[in-house]
């Protein structure tokens, strides 16, 4: 597990995000039914952005984000600030599906 992939482990227990009863299912898919934390379904730098939105904490990966996303501009907002707004308006946008490995 990366250090990313820990940290939105540990921020999804936070209260802020805790508060809105999400199934980790919702971003995991589960090792199993004793560990609901498996790989991730959606992009981890894009959660990071959301994660820190929710809780008031400092992206670590918003400059990435925005990057990442500026070729495909489908959206008048940089993609970062549109899940930072997301997130202040308790809305959960589509997030990009995490890049697949091949096992």
């Amino acid at each position: 597990m990366t250090h990313l992939e820990m940290k939105l482990k540990d921020w999804f227990q936070h209260p802020a995000i805790q508060y809105h009863d999400w199934d980790p299912v919702l971003f995991w898919k589960p090792h199993d039914t004793h560990d609901p934390f498996g790989e991730l379904r959606v992009d981890p730098q894009e959660l990071e952005v959301y994660f820190a939105a929710l809780i008031g904490a400092e992206s670590e990966c918003y400059d990435a984000v925005n990057q990442n996303h500026q070729v495909a501009n489908f959206s008048p907002l940089p993609r970062a600030e549109f899940l930072t707004i997301s997130a202040h308006r308790h809305d959960v946008p589509l997030f990009t599906p995490a890049p697949t490995t091949l096992h």
